[in-house]
């Protein structure tokens, strides 16, 4: 075997093998994120009257529009005056812990609700009057939660019957 046909086959063979690889990238490390969800408001908690916890992408206060991403395969797309809702999960004790796994955006912001009614049904939004809460200073001033890759990040989101939803 000659030069030529010998560098030829050592080419195919580094293509032959290479090829499956080709336009994948690296994926993004995921991030992790524990928020300990501490109601001390009058209502009682259960399987029914469950904490819920949201993420959104925006501080949703500050956002002129929020639209329901929880669902999507992907990341949103930032755009301006939009806050994302990327996950919600409940607790059915007041000091529940939800842990949300597999996120890929930071920062996020946390927001709580109680479902005093027991109606919540995972997608809609909360009934009118629910007590809330963010993580934050005061519901109005959320506060954003920077996450890393390969590092679990705890939070603890207290909130009462002070602040209810509009």
């Amino acid at each position: 075997m000659n030069k030529n046909n010998a560098f030829l086959l050592v080419l195919m063979t580094v293509f032959v093998f290479a090829l499956p690889l080709l336009g994948r990238t690296a994926a993004p490390a995921q991030k992790k994120l524990t928020v300990k969800a501490n109601y001390t408001g009058a209502g009682t908690v259960d399987e029914k009257h469950k904490i819920w916890v949201m993420l959104f992408d925006a501080n949703p206060f500050t956002a002129s529009r929020l639209e329901d991403y929880s669902s999507a395969p992907t990341p949103p797309v930032p755009a301006e005056g939009v806050s994302h809702i990327l996950r919600r999960q409940s607790a059915s004790s007041k000091n529940g812990v939800i842990a949300f796994t597999d996120l890929s955006i930071s920062p996020v912001y946390a927001l709580g609700f109680f479902d005093k009614n027991g109606t919540y049904d995972g997608h809609s939004d909360p009934a009118s009057g629910s007590p809330m809460g963010v993580y934050g200073k005061a519901p109005d001033n959320a506060q954003a939660i920077t996450l890393g890759p390969g590092k679990a990040v705890e939070v603890v989101l207290a909130f009462d019957d002070s602040f209810k939803t509009p």
